[in-house]
């Protein structure tokens, strides 16, 4: 399986085409702007960014295409609470650093349990990141 595409890895967690595969990914990021009333209206602040953050849904048919092993890295990152590099595929299929993250919250359910081993068919996937410094 060496020629199967890493799409993205979270330290090292490879969420691939075959495998735990990203479905989609959302990103927030906020920028600090409180206001205070003055006689004419708003006066607004621009104090620096805030909390920046991506979210990855992932899904993966473990019996068919695996990606346990990947789940099982993100469980471990996220228990040890260790900063990791984000890595994502970019245009012309290199790698693009977005920087250390955190993994804030991992989610991940199993249905439709195999009556052999009990594993799910079907594994989904959450992954709330945040960014811990600059974005490359």
């Amino acid at each position: 399986m060496a020629g199967i595409q890493t799409l993205c890895s979270i330290g090292r967690a490879k969420l691939k085409v075959i495998g735990l595969n990203p479905q989609r990914l959302s990103y927030e990021s906020e920028v600090r702007v409180p206001g205070a009333p003055t006689w004419v209206g708003m006066d607004y602040q621009k104090t620096g960014l805030g909390e920046r953050r991506t979210r990855i849904e992932a899904r993966t048919a473990p019996h068919v295409f695996g990606g346990l092993d990947a789940l099982d890295w993100l469980i471990q990152h996220h228990e040890a609470q260790e900063t990791v590099n984000y890595i994502r595929l970019g245009s012309g299929y290199l790698g693009q650093n977005r920087g250390e993250v955190s993994i804030r919250a991992l989610y991940y359910d199993e249905t439709k349990l195999h009556p052999v081993d009990g594993v799910g068919r079907i594994v989904d996937v959450e992954i709330d990141l945040v960014h811990l410094g600059d974005l490359s």
